[in-house]
């Protein structure tokens, strides 16, 4: 894994990002955040954005219009950064050995970070039950934006690379993740005391 450097990397991440996921990427956004690529025989095969600039863009893309500035409020300090457009080529998703490097690699880089919580979202179900799925993983908002459900997960740092490897290992075992997307009160409960504080 690795820090992009310069425009030709950033625009070949923004173009494969755009392509996977179906949303937006502002350039302005890569260029104000650390963009991390994989590379396999000089080509990206996968990323992610750490973003540290408010307001977040999980926050801007996850959240409707009407719940948008109460997130903007709640997520407004230096104790977050956020984990965003996370992607992996669609053809290497099933090479196991690369896939669970991806992971593990953008995991480790999240781990050494300074900010205190991590903040990440998806509009896509079978994410959201992936993301969900760790114990210190918390559904921190739900949402519908563009026809689509949405979802906002925090975690505190300390707690995401052992997530990570929570999803690694059910991906692995292929464990059935539950159906239901949960809130999970008492971790939400025990972040929003902990982010007020």
């Amino acid at each position: 894994m690795k820090r992009c450097t310069n425009i030709h990397e950033l625009k070949e991440f923004q173009s494969k990002y755009e392509a996977i996921s179906g949303l937006a990427l502002p350039y302005e956004y890569l260029e104000s955040s650390d963009v991390y690529v994989y590379q396999q025989n000089n080509r990206i095969i996968g990323g992610f954005v750490l973003g540290y600039q408010l307001p977040f863009r999980t926050v801007e893309v996850f959240a409707s219009e009407i719940n948008r500035p109460n997130l903007r409020r709640v997520f407004n300090k230096e104790q977050f950064c956020e984990i965003c457009c996370f992607w992996v080529d669609k053809a290497y998703r099933k090479k196991l050995l690369v896939s669970v490097t991806v992971w593990l690699k953008m995991a480790y880089t999240v781990k050494t970070q300074k900010q205190p919580f991590v903040l990440f979202g998806t509009n896509s179900k079978g994410l959201a039950k992936m993301y969900g799925y760790p114990k210190n993983s918390c559904l921190y908002h739900k949402d519908h934006v563009s026809n689509k459900h949405t979802f906002v997960f925090l975690a505190r740092r300390t707690d995401f690379f052992g997530g990570v490897w929570e999803i690694v290992v059910s991906k692995l075992l292929k464990f059935e993740r539950n159906r239901n997307i949960e809130k999970k009160p008492k971790l939400h409960n025990a972040l929003s005391h902990e982010i007020s504080i």
